[in-house]
This record gives C-alpha cells, sequence and structure tokens, in this order.
C-alpha cells in the first residue's frame, strides 16, 4: 500500500536496514586513495506481524548516514546511493570512502514515485531498527554497523531492513520531525498612559517623547507573545518612544494544531525611584482568532488610567507601590485612634514609592482571622486595581465595590467606624456573630452601605485622585491559595 508522508529527516535519525548480498561486477577501483563500498539489502525475518509488502515495490534509492572515528562524515549530511535490482534483489551502487573504520547509524530506502526530479513525493520503504527497538530482534544486525575500508579492496556490506509502517515509526528507534504549516499573524497596538503626578517621569524615556511630560502621554510598552503557555517572542515600541505608529506584533500560528495565545503587556512605569516596564494585562485569543477590536480600526489601543475614555480597552491607573512592607498594629483596635478599625505602622518602606514609612488608617477583610497587636508581620503589598495579580482566594473579594465605598463615605452623614467595617465584612461574605466592637446585624446606616455598594460598585473604577485600597497579604502565600492564613489588611490611598 502507497504511504505518502511529509517528513523532514534532521539531527538525529535512528533508522536500521539489514544487509544483502551484492554481486560485484565493476572490479577494484582505480583509485588508491578511495575504496567502493555498497550495501546489498535483504528484508528481515521473523515473525510478529512485520509487513513485507514493501519489498514488492521498487526502491530508488537509499540514504546512509556515516561516522568516522568520533566525527559525523560528510557534514553529518546523507550520503544519497542508487539501488538496482538482480534476480529481484535490491542493490547499492558503489560509494568512494578513504580507507579507515566507518560506522553506519542510519540506512533507509525509498520509492521516488516515477518523478525523480522531484522529491517531495518520496516515500520511505524500509528501514533498519537500531539495537534496542521492538523491531531489532527481526534483523541479524541491527545499527550500529561499524565497517572497515582497506586500499585495494571491494567492500559488499550486507544490511537488512523492515518495512517501514508510518504509525509504528517508534519501533524502529529512530525519530522524525514531520514538516509542519506555519501562518504568521499579526496584531497592532498603540496605548497611553494617564499620570496624576508628571513629576513623577522626570528622568523617564517619556520625558523624551516630542511632546515631552504631560498627563497623557503615549505609552511606552512591550508585548510576549506566549503559545501553549511559552513564551516564544517579546517586542517593544522603546525605539520610537511610543508616539507616531503602533506596535506590530507577529506570531506563528502552526496549522492542524490548537495554539492558544497569550498578549502579555508590559508598561513602562515608575517603581520605586526608577522605571520597569511591569506587567499590566493579557489578551488572549486561539489559532486565527483575532484580539476583539471594538472600534474595528485595526488597532487595540488602550489606556492606563482613564484619560483617555474611547480606548478600546480601559485598564487601572497605576500605583508606585513597594513590594513589601513590614505592618504592625499600633495601639489598640476596635476602633484605632485615627477612626478606622485599626491603625497600621508600616516600616521598612524604601524611599520614591507612593507612600513611606508611617501610621495609617486601616481595616480588616477577612473576618475569620486576627492579627496581635505590637506585633510586626511582613507583607506583600498589592494595589486593589488589578486583582488579577492577586493570590487566587484574593482574587474574588468585591475590590470594586470597597473601593466605591471607601470614595462614597462623606455620603453617609454620622457613620461610625464600626459601620465600615461591618459593611466590608458583609460585602465580603460575613454573616455574624457581633465581632470586636462590630454588632451584628448591621444597624440601618451600615445595611445602606452594603446596598448601595452592591448596586453602584460592582464596575467601579476609581478615578484619578480618587482613593484605592492597598491590600497587604503575609509573604509566602502562595499565588493559587484558596484560603488565607491571616488576616488581609487594606490602607486606602490617593490613586
Amino acid at each position: 500500500m502507497k504511504k505518502t508522508i511529509s517528513i523532514l529527516f534532521v539531527l538525529s535519525l535512528v533508522l536500521v536496514f539489514s544487509g544483502c548480498k551484492k554481486f560485484l561486477t565493476d572490479g577494484i577501483s582505480t583509485q588508491q586513495d578511495t575504496q567502493g563500498v555498497s550495501f546489498s539489502i535483504a528484508p528481515g525475518s521473523g515473525t510478529g506481524g512485520l509487513k513485507s509488502d514493501c519489498f514488492s515495490t521498487t526502491a530508488s534509492y537509499a540514504k546512509l548516514w556515516l561516522t568516522v572515528g568520533n566525527a559525523a562524515y560528510n557534514n553529518g549530511n546523507p550520503i544519497q546511493v542508487d539501488i538496482f535490482y538482480i534476480s529481484g534483489i535490491p542493490y547499492t551502487n558503489s560509494i568512494q570512502l578513504a580507507p579507515g573504520t566507518y560506522t553506519l547509524t542510519d540506512f533507509l530506502i525509498y520509492n521516488d514515485n516515477q518523478t525523480p526530479a522531484n522529491t517531495a513525493d518520496d516515500v520511505v520503504l524500509a528501514a533498519t531498527p537500531h539495537t534496542g527497538s521492538t523491531y531489532a530482534p527481526y534483523v541479524t544486525h541491527p545499527l550500529n554497523i561499524t565497517f572497515t575500508v582497506s586500499k585495494f579492496a571491494k567492500l559488499m556490506q550486507p544490511i537488512e531492513c523492515v518495512c517501514y509502517q508510518q504509525s509504528n515509526y517508534t519501533d524502529f528507534g529512530f525519530t522524525f520531525f514531520q514538516i509542519q504549516e506555519v501562518t504568521v499573524r499579526q496584531q497592532a497596538f498603540f496605548g497611553d498612559l494617564c499620570v496624576l503626578h508628571i513629576s513623577d517621569y522626570i528622568g523617564s524615556l517619556y520625558q523624551q517623547q516630542s511632546a515631552g511630560l504631560q498627563p497623557d502621554m503615549p505609552a511606552i510598552f512591550k508585548i510576549e507573545v506566549w503559545r501553549n503557555g511559552t513564551m516564544m517572542s517579546t517586542f517593544d515600541n522603546s525605539a520610537w518612544k511610543g508616539e507616531g505608529q503602533p506596535l506590530l506584533v507577529q506570531y506563528a500560528d502552526r496549522q492542524g494544531i490548537v495554539d492558544n495565545f497569550e498578549f502579555r503587556l508590559n508598561v513602562l512605569v515608575k517603581q520605586g525611584a526608577g522605571f520597569n516596564y511591569t506587567y499590566a494585562w493579557s489578551w488572549y485569543v486561539s489559532d486565527a482568532t483575532p484580539i476583539i477590536d471594538p472600534d474595528h480600526n485595526g488597532v487595540i489601543d488602550f489606556a492606563i488610567g482613564y484619560c483617555n475614555p474611547g480606548a478600546d480597552y480601559q485598564l487601572s491607573p497605576w500605583i508606585n507601590l513597594p513590594p513589601t512592607s513590614t505592618y504592625t498594629i499600633n495601639g489598640n483596635f476596635g476602633p484605632g485612634s485615627l477612626g478606622t478599625y485599626i491603625n497600621a505602622a508600616l516600616t521598612n518602606v524604601p524611599a520614591s514609592y507612593f507612600f513611606g514609612n508611617g501610621t495609617y488608617s486601616s481595616w480588616c477583610i477577612d473576618y475569620n482571622f486576627s492579627l496581635n497587636k505590637n506585633t510586626a508581620y511582613y507583607m506583600v503589598v498589592y494595589s486593589s486595581l488589578y486583582p488579577n495579580l492577586l493570590p487566587a482566594f484574593a482574587q474574588t473579594k468585591p475590590w470594586n465595590k470597597i473601593n466605591w465605598l471607601l470614595n462614597h463615605l462623606d455620603s453617609y452623614n454620622g457613620y461610625r467606624w464600626y459601620d465600615v467595617q461591618g459593611a466590608i465584612w458583609t460585602l465580603c461574605g460575613w454573616t455574624g456573630p457581633t465581632k470586636t466592637g462590630v454588632q451584628y446585624p448591621l444597624r440601618s446606616l451600615g445595611n445602606q452601605m452594603v446596598t448601595d455598594a452592591n448596586a453602584n460598585g460592582g464596575g467601579y473604577k476609581v478615578p484619578s485622585g480618587g482613593n484605592a485600597c492597598v491590600i497587604f497579604i503575609a509573604s509566602g502565600t502562595p499565588d493559587n491559595a484558596s484560603t488565607a492564613n491571616m488576616q488581609v489588611i487594606i490602607i486606602k490611598l490617593d490613586s
């Protein structure tokens, strides 16, 4: 049965063929520096369901791979030699080799499909198994085979072959690479960076833009292309400082394979005293499906912050937060002296971040955990505006609703600290009982806060200059943690 195979044999092909006998008719070579070597080809023997029908098909040529000493012969490329038949038995023509010891590492025979000028439709008929492979017992001498070429001597090397079956190619002990069609696709990206404090970006690449520093500047960013969980390439627009043209991102989509792509956006922002590319967002597509382009203009445009309401994707403002801080409950709680549930004494905060060492008003998120007073806890710091960067258990907290509440407290005349703390806990699923001065059920003002936050806070976006809570989670908490192991704490800061 004819098998049409598109195979690119590269690097370590490990194929084995059985030896067969050849009658030499051309005499001893007249060349003294090289000697003729030929191979006689015979089918492998034995049972086990191996087919021999390939030997009824005329073989056109053989390919063989040799090593001499510890080096690959012919730069590792195969030697191709024609096959002829005597009394129905295939033999290769002679090849000329310098005297020495050689090792045959691979041997294949092909049918050229009656198109000798076109190798695209050539078919592998048979191969010699390698030692240790499933088909090795069916030949007398599996590969590798070592032979010696001597001066003034003609060598006929027998080799046995087993019919190649595509479905059982691993039984020969070789590997192959199938030619894969690839379509190169392209997405265009452009962005805006909205900044609250322009002076934060003095000395950055943004200052070199044609209009200098502004509240709304073309974003300088990188896009990482990930395919099926592996990063394939990175593109950035720093060469033109983000101005004047979009960033064209190209990626390879393989035909016949489901390729899931992630485009990871990393934006150049203020981080501490310097400027770094920081992860902000990911777009996900599969195969030929493009990223959703709401305005259909061919460019995926985004804004970090809310200064460009016409952007396809409006992402949250960036807050320059320290990666970690030491957190200590200062003084009493329920309430603290600053009028909230507790006072947070923050220390070990490096300079140049959005907040520094000091005492801040603070609230609790997890009602099932508590912290000890006057005990220093090492915390990782997160922005509530980017909940996708939080550990898994914290991503589901209603951060938009909590931020909405903290930005609308002035609407609740006469509210007390316990109204706010009780409303935060209730938004997070608390159903009582009363604890540490926070009564349950909530009084009417606290219940109104919960009702209003549920009604208005689901899609809330903190405006520039508004209050955004900063989240403190115990250091060492795994990213995939499904539950907290310590109280989650927040403070609120202007965004």
